[in-house]
């Protein structure tokens, strides 16, 4: 956990160097989120739990940037002890996007 925590601080760290106006840390706009609230509902629980795990700031919108398609939901899906789900979330992430 330790490592994990550590991973965190130092990818947030890095990304305070990353000029805001061309980063995006908002909800990244799911297209296909009308008629699938359930879905969308599960993908996000994951930054929920993530933010929860770790108390960072802007964690959770990060996680859910560009619909959930970045690396810090991949961090945030691991944290959580869900990477044996990871195939579903690819699934559900992809119709998201659709």
């Amino acid at each position: 956990m330790r490592t994990w925590l550590a991973l965190v601080i130092v990818l947030v760290g890095t990304s305070l160097f990353v000029d805001t106006a061309s980063a995006s840390f908002t909800d990244g706009a799911c297209r296909g989120i009308m008629g699938n609230r359930e879905i969308y509902k599960k993908v996000e629980r994951v930054c929920e739990d993530c933010t929860n795990i770790f108390r960072l700031p802007g964690l959770d919108g990060m996680c859910r940037d560009r619909c959930f398609y970045n690396e810090w939901f991949l961090l945030c899906l691991k944290a959580a002890n869900r990477e044996d789900e990871i195939e579903n979330f690819r699934v559900w992430i992809s119709i998201l996007n659709a």
